[in-house]
């Protein structure tokens, strides 16, 4: 994208426009839950205050707060879709983070508890 805007503003003429990046609706998704860390971390500075007028740690301190937000919703959305759904099995929030939680009662040699 950068490339494309140095190249239309270095030869003005050129009227093909900068390309845009075209987002997949997780991506989309990601960015809408990024939100809150941005108005949280653009609270912390103050509303009031114009964009134009933020030091350089304090964009850096939005830039942070919005990238960290949006690689880990990114992470979750690859966590949540790593394994497909198995046809058949009840649908519950993390089949994967212990697979033989529901073995506790099936086990001959231990005690009920």
């Amino acid at each position: 994208m950068y490339g494309n805007w140095v190249r239309l503003k270095d030869d003005l003429v050129d009227s093909k426009g900068v390309t845009m990046v075209n987002l997949s609706e997780v991506e989309q998704n990601a960015m809408v839950k990024c939100l809150k860390a941005f108005g949280d971390s653009a609270g912390a500075i103050g509303f009031k205050k114009p964009l134009g007028d933020y030091s350089e740690s304090e964009a850096l301190a939005v830039i942070d707060a919005i990238v960290t937000c949006f690689t880990q919703a990114m992470v979750e959305h690859h966590e949540k879709s790593k394994y497909p759904p198995v046809r058949g099995l009840p649908e519950v929030p993390d089949p994967m983070a212990n697979p033989f939680a529901d073995m506790e009662n099936d086990l001959p040699w231990e005690d009920a508890k």
